[in-house]
């Protein structure tokens, strides 16, 4: 198990991730929280209305592609990507024509274009990624990541307002997918539907599709309950904290999963005796980023709130995003970690259980809560719906393959956390200067004592390439 492909994910990811927290405070700023909170809900739509019937077709190219022979399923998987793509259509002109009194006028139109050019742009990444192209796949996102910060805070300047947000990102996702995507729809061009493989794609896409559609429900529910009963402005500020959550470090938690995903998969088709030592590697070095990227984020949340998302956002938003910074760890190490051994074995009833239960969980505690207690209720309780979700995962697949840490690797992730949340509480400066230091500082303090205990080998590694270099003429 490569882990220079993890390294490559981590940096092309954590790259698109900045990128992705720098579109956001530029969209947060331009649009201020009422216009951020049009955004939102047509990010929204577009996540239950596009996602649901498309990204089950995504997994499915993920489970499959890997396996011997599964190049033949991306003419079949690409086909019926293009027939969901027509349903998803129809059903936004329903949606449009029923709109609910909260939904504002547009919103559909946008989430629908929103979704669409998103469905393309997934199919191309998951294509490089269940390749292992990790290049390619680091090219795609950057190409979209810079285009639509580019395109859409030029529509901003110009008074286009959520409308023009959109239109950026949307060219983003088209742009990258013309010029890295593309060898993915080729493969579709070249390819043939096979009407034999559908049985077995039905098996597997049908559960994920119900798992998705909850999994929307707990990531997305929220939103809406709080579209329904507190002021836009209010949801803006949620909206830019949960954002700021995912696209700073949610989007590096899937680095470490998309390089070893496919091998994993492949180790279990093939039955392999090392495929439980493969899984705690894998475990151990995503423990190691997932910790101090969600720590980090809770122990800055005021600095970025006031310096990325301005004073508009500055109250609301830093009060709930160490709670949703909290969420997003619990539900990385769900998805990423302990529903692992249902994706290999394809329980894909249980996991759309599992999450289904969460998702209950999630907005029946928001409809009580959120109208007496605003958006700090649907903070807390997103944590309660992950950490349940968390438990429920592992104590289901925990009999067939469960990811297993070291006590010293916990142990020393621990202390490494610990030192770096000291270090940071020791800078006494704020706005962006105090910003820039205590992330620095806290990054160096738990890169030290990481590579002092030479915690998942690092320092051996780091060792042998600086030794590398010293032979290079």
């Amino acid at each position: 198990m490569s882990l220079r492909s993890s390294l490559a994910y981590f940096v092309f990811r954590g790259a698109s991730g900045a990128l992705a927290v720098l579109t956001v405070s530029v969209f947060a700023r331009l649009l201020g929280p009422e216009g951020y909170a049009r955004w939102t809900l047509a990010v929204v739509v577009s996540g239950f209305i596009a996602g649901v019937l498309v990204q089950p077709i995504h997994s499915a190219l993920a489970r499959f592609l890997p396996r011997p022979g599964g190049a033949a399923f991306v003419g079949t998987l690409g086909r019926l990507l293009l027939i969901a793509a027509g349903v998803v259509v129809l059903l936004a002109i329903a949606l449009g024509i029923a709109s609910p009194h909260w939904l504002p006028t547009g919103v559909v139109g946008l989430a629908l274009a929103l979704g669409l050019s998103q469905a393309g742009f997934d199919f191309s990444a998951q294509h490089c990624s269940s390749t292992l192209q990790a290049r390619r796949y680091g090219r795609l996102y950057l190409c979209k990541a810079i285009i639509a910060l580019i395109a859409g805070g030029v529509a901003l300047l110009l008074g286009w307002g959520a409308a023009g947000a959109v239109a950026g990102t949307c060219l983003g996702f088209l742009c990258a997918t013309a010029l890295f995507g593309r060898l993915a729809w080729l493969e579709v061009a070249r390819g043939r539907f096979d009407a034999a493989k559908l049985p077995e794609v039905h098996a597997y896409a049908l559960p994920v599709m119900f798992a998705l559609l909850t999994g929307a429900l707990l990531q997305w529910g929220d939103r809406l309950v709080l579209a329904a009963n507190v002021a836009p402005a209010q949801l803006g500020a949620y909206s830019a904290g949960g954002d700021l959550a995912q696209q700073g470090f949610g989007l590096l938690f899937s680095a470490f999963h998309l390089a070893w995903f496919p091998r994993l998969i492949a180790q279990w088709e093939a039955g392999s005796h090392e495929l439980q030592a493969q899984v705690n590697r894998y475990a151990q070095l995503s423990l190691l980023v997932m910790v101090p990227a969600a720590l980090g984020f809770a122990l800055v949340a005021h600095d970025l709130a006031d310096v990325l998302l301005g004073s508009a956002f500055r109250a609301d938003a830093s009060n709930v995003m160490p709670w949703l910074a909290l969420a997003a760890l619990l539900g990385g190490m769900r998805s990423y970690l302990f529903d692992l051994p249902l994706h290999l074995a394809q329980r894909m009833g249980t996991q759309s259980l599992i999450a289904g239960g969460c998702a209950v969980l999630g907005v029946s505690l928001n409809l009580l809560l959120v109208p007496r207690y605003g958006i700090g209720a649907a903070a807390v309780v997103a944590v309660l719906a992950q950490a349940s979700g968390c438990i429920a995962s592992y104590l289901v697949g925990r009999h067939t393959l469960s990811p297993r840490w070291a006590a010293r690797d916990l142990l020393v992730v621990a202390g490494a956390a610990a030192a770096m949340a000291l270090a940071v509480f020791m800078v006494p400066i704020s706005g962006a200067l105090g910003l820039c230091i205590k992330v620095l500082l806290g990054a160096a303090t738990y890169c030290v004592v990481v590579l002092a205990t030479d915690l998942a080998g690092l320092r051996r590694l780091i060792a042998g390439r600086l030794r590398l270099f010293r032979r290079l003429p």
